[in-house]
């Protein structure tokens, strides 16, 4: 799973490695240390003249949703059943985004409390996170747009940590994935190829685990109290 995650760099930057152009809402943008589910983030989509970037509320909402509370439940999607699930079979088949990220958070449970840890690439660089997207209007006529990062089985190297992780995407297959005519059979293919990068991990301040810190310090490394373990 992917409970939060981090996008450190300038959107410029990012906009950069995704040959994307910026949505104008993303000007405002700044370096997110600790992106939490219901906030808004940049993803990127497929549009008329090549790729954009915009900003998005994670948690998706399927159009036919009564309210957008639902989104908060729905931050991830298994990639192995992404095709089955009510939920999510619209968006898999027809709306498709890259998350970017240079970083995700997951949790070890220790007597002492839940110690966080920041999973990255050995060069702390951008990755784009496969993803899916929808459109909700509420009753009055406006419109959310929300995001789904889709998860597989993690690598035996971190399953200690969690057995899940974020499906990243190699960049060769960014196009194929956004393409509105990829069909089923080949997206599913493009997931199931998505071999995990080599990830690196090291533990992080526990201020991480309130939604809404959100400073530099968050990705710095700590040490950690394993006396606590024998307690």
């Amino acid at each position: 799973m992917c409970g939060r995650f981090s996008l450190t760099h300038e959107i410029e930057a990012v906009a950069d490695a995704f040959h994307a152009e910026a949505a104008p809402a993303l000007t405002s943008h700044r370096p997110r240390y600790n992106i939490a589910p219901t906030e808004d983030a940049p993803i990127v989509i497929a549009g008329r003249g090549g790729r954009r970037a915009g900003l998005m509320r994670w948690g998706l909402v399927p159009h036919w949703a009564e309210s957008p509370r639902v989104g908060a439940r729905m931050i991830n999607a298994r990639s192995e059943t992404v095709d089955r699930r009510s939920a999510f079979r619209e968006s898999f088949l027809a709306r498709r985004c890259l998350v970017p990220a240079d970083g995700f958070y997951e949790w070890e449970s220790r007597p002492s409390g839940k110690q966080p840890y920041w999973v990255h690439l050995a060069d702390r660089d951008v990755f784009a996170m496969a993803g899916i997207w929808s459109s909700w209007r509420s009753g009055t006529g406006s419109r959310l747009l929300t995001f789904s990062v889709l998860t597989r089985d993690a690598p035996e190297a971190i399953r200690w940590l969690h057995d899940r992780v974020p499906v990243i995407l190699p960049p060769d297959r960014w196009d194929d994935w956004l393409a509105r005519g990829t069909t089923p059979a080949v997206l599913q293919a493009i997931l199931g190829d998505a071999e995990p990068p080599e990830l690196n991990l090291h533990p992080v301040s526990r201020a991480v685990n309130r939604a809404g810190y959100d400073e530099p310090d968050c990705v710095v490394p700590v040490e950690t109290d394993d006396l606590g373990l024998f307690m």
